[in-house]
This record gives C-alpha cells, sequence and structure tokens, in this order.
C-alpha cells in the first residue's frame, strides 16, 4: 500500500476528484505514468488495483 502525495489523483473512469487506487502503469516508452482510479469505478468495471493508498482524504465520499 502506498501513502498518497499531496497531488490530486483523477479517476481514469469517471470525471470526479480524489481517486484511491492506481489501476496500471503505463510502459517506459510511453512515459512510465500511472493511472488512477476510484476503487468502486475499477471494482464497477472488474478492474484489480495495483496499490490503493492507505490515507483517505477528509469527508472523501466514494
Amino acid at each position: 500500500m502506498a501513502t498518497r502525495t499531496s497531488r490530486p489523483r483523477h479517476c481514469t473512469y469517471c470525471l470526479d476528484p480524489d481517486a484511491d487506487a492506481c489501476v496500471r502503469v503505463q510502459p517506459a516508452a510511453h512515459g512510465g505514468a500511472h493511472v488512477y482510479a476510484h476503487r468502486s469505478c475499477a471494482d464497477d468495471r472488474g478492474v484489480r488495483p495495483w496499490y490503493v493508498f492507505t490515507d483517505e482524504r477528509v469527508g472523501a465520499q466514494r
């Protein structure tokens, strides 16, 4: 499990902010960026997260 950085993460599946899981990592040839989603959005699509953040933002309702 990873700790969240101060930079907000956008969900790859919806428009809501504060994604709480990494669902894939791009190949190094394509920049190596981590792609984030809400756990509930990933579950709805049958996607298993690579890792999730251990801290929750106060007031986050997802």
